[in-house]
């Protein structure tokens, strides 16, 4: 199973999320009738993981009234931000802020997020890339929550988990322990919610 995090209140929480991705193989006249979280292939190299600039040229982008808090200036300008990722049909948007430019770049990174949990790199990776073994140096990974490199992990970690369908098979391909990928997981909640779906559509807990 997997071992146990440090036991903040966050990661308490991570740990109670994560109990089905320590549970053992039921017999399959138990197993439930789950469907696995759907996700569609998409080829080589996988849209989360190009240059977000790169990402951005091969995106439509809508501009829109913002509303809620910010002011009469959000309602008189076109703030807010619609973008839609013509490859894949994958959209996110953002208007909380009165800038269009902040704006534009919260979409973008919401946009490489849905792009990493929606979509599955087909044939899938045979090696951790740079970006992962950069960031995952003696075997512990290092990223923070709103950094510009977590969308990129996050699908890499997904790929992997798809292609073995084990958490733990995952993270010795990865060259990190099975704790360490599920707090990389758990920095995007429905990241963590789909392996759980997946571990539960095969029986395992």
């Amino acid at each position: 199973g997997l071992a146990a995090p440090r036991a903040t209140p966050a990661l308490l929480v991570c740990r109670r999320a994560c109990a089905p991705l320590c549970a053992e193989p039921l017999p399959a006249t138990e197993r439930p009738a789950v469907a696995p979280p759907s996700c569609q292939p998409v080829a080589a190299p996988h849209p989360a993981t190009i240059a977000p600039e790169e990402l951005q040229k091969e995106c439509d982008v809508r501009h829109t009234r913002g509303s809620g808090p910010g002011g009469q200036h959000r309602n008189k300008v076109s703030t807010a931000v619609v973008l839609t990722h013509r490859p894949t049909q994958v959209s996110a948007s953002a208007s909380e802020e009165r800038s269009q430019a902040r704006n534009a770049a919260n979409a973008l990174q919401r946009l490489r997020l849905r792009l990493a949990l929606d979509m599955r790199t087909d044939p899938p990776p045979t090696a951790p890339s740079g970006l992962w073994r950069r960031r995952a140096k003696g075997g512990k990974m290092s990223v923070s929550d709103t950094h510009a490199d977590l969308p990129a992990l996050l699908a890499e970690a997904l790929d992997w988990v798809w292609a073995i369908g084990d958490v733990k098979g995952a993270s010795a391909a990865l060259g990190v322990s099975s704790s360490q990928l599920v707090r990389l997981l758990a920095k995007e909640a429905a990241a963590l919610e789909r392996v759980n779906r997946l571990r539960a559509s095969k029986g395992l807990g």
